[in-house]
């Protein structure tokens, strides 16, 4: 799944080619990921200019210029493809008739802009869905989500305050997006292990000295995601790609995820892997206490 800094790669992006620009198409080839019914959410952006892109927790928000907003939640495999002007002549002319036939294989919805730049919604397991709200349904949603672990208002205090109030395990009290924004399995656990945190512990038993650990592992590691472009796990179509189409290259720097049964890098013990809310943990045994 796509956490902060995978969607965020993929929000710089878009930021370079959509703020200004006008929807001049819609086409949802699949409606499985609009929220509502197709045409309807067509109607709403066809002709809607998008005044800004910017992403928050790990959705995609795209302001309109008349106040709404266009939310999109990637989920587990969605991705945004920039297309630029050149290859969309390109591709067009060689497609023939056939509908659809110069978009990527798992298109789920296309949106021509107004210069000629064409983006796809390509989302191969059909999880992630987007939809149009007003500005005051979208304070409302955004207020239920926890602070963002990159702005500078989320201090060591901020977390320990958080942490101090939970009886959950810290891995589980990380991914609740209430309580802080963006963080997913990944970064997660490569947090833990750079703060030398059991999973395990709870979340309550940080306490301040930890808790100062753990929150300079979040921002050092989202940081270098960011810088690297998030993750992508290889080449598949399931994989995590920029929008316009570069890779992460993260994974090579990822110390415990996904790595069961490699050498600790820091104390050489084999790493880990147990299952928390149903979800895979990986860690070390043997310095993260």
């Amino acid at each position: 799944m796509p956490e902060l800094p995978e969607v965020e790669t993929i929000v710089r992006g878009l930021r370079r080619v959509v703020p200004g620009r006008r929807v001049a198409v819609a086409r949802v080839l699949n409606g499985t990921v609009v929220r509502g019914p197709a045409r309807r959410f067509t109607q709403a952006v066809e002709g809607a200019r998008i005044a800004g892109v910017e992403r928050r927790a790990k959705f995609i928000v795209l302001r309109l210029d008349d106040g709404r907003v266009w939310l999109s939640h990637l989920r587990m495999s969605g991705k945004w493809l920039v297309v630029r002007p050149r290859r969309v002549r390109e591709k067009s002319r060689g497609a023939g008739r056939r509908p659809g036939a110069e978009l990527p294989a798992y298109t789920r919805a296309a949106f021509d802009l107004d210069d000629g730049t064409r983006l796809l919604y390509v989302d191969p397991r059909m999880l992630g869905e987007m939809e149009v709200v007003t500005a005051e349904a979208w304070r409302a949603r955004e207020a239920a989500l926890g602070p963002e672990p990159l702005d500078p208002a989320f201090t060591p205090e901020v977390l320990d305050e958080l942490l101090a109030g939970s009886r959950r395990n810290v891995k589980e009290f990380l991914l609740d997006q209430t309580k802080v924004a963006g963080l997913g399995n990944i970064y997660v656990a490569e947090a833990l292990w750079r703060s030398r945190i059991s999973p395990r512990r709870r979340a309550r038993n940080v306490g301040p000295i930890r808790a100062e650990r753990l929150h300079r592992a979040i921002v050092d590691v989202l940081d270098e995601a960011i810088g690297r472009s998030g993750t992508s796990f290889g080449s598949t179509y399931l994989d995590y790609v920029g929008a316009e189409g570069e890779v992460g290259e993260m994974y090579d720097f990822l110390a415990v995820y996904d790595r069961e049964g490699e050498p600790c890098p820091r104390c050489r013990a084999p790493i880990r892997r147990i299952v928390q809310g149903q979800r895979s943990t990986y860690h070390c045994p043997r310095c993260q206490r």
